[in-house]
């Protein structure tokens, strides 16, 4: 995939900014997702913060990656080990269109609510 560098200022009908959060409830005890997504046809997403947290218990770990409908490939893992504490990704994630930036907690318990947040921009592939 070739992609172009559009800087700030750049034509509007080529990037736009992203700004989404999703937040669950836990059903029970079990892994848990949290999937923001597709990337549209003809488009590249550019995720410079991604952030998700556990709000209510500790030990809870997160991997967070890149996934379709068949694969979940994870790019970082974590076990923050205390409640409500915010986990960053420290570098910018691309994802390619038809994909999903999927967040996947273990260690859950029923009734935790959890939270994905992204930061970042869209742009055409070129």
């Amino acid at each position: 995939m070739t992609m172009r560098t559009i800087p700030l200022g750049g034509d509007p009908s080529q990037w736009g900014p992203i700004d989404v959060e999703q937040h669950k409830k836990s059903a029970a005890a079990a892994p848990e997702v949290l999937e923001i997504g597709p990337v549209p046809e003809g488009l590249v997403w550019v995720l410079s913060h991604v952030a998700c947290e556990d709000e209510t218990t500790a030990f809870t770990k997160v991997r967070v990656g890149i996934a379709d409908s068949l694969s979940f490939r994870p790019l970082e893992e974590q076990d923050p080990g205390i409640a409500d504490e915010l986990y960053t990704i420290p570098e910018p994630i691309i994802v390619p269109e038809g994909k999903y930036l999927r967040a996947q907690f273990t260690g859950t318990t029923s009734g935790d609510m959890l939270a994905l947040y992204i930061n970042g921009h869209w742009l055409r592939r070129g």
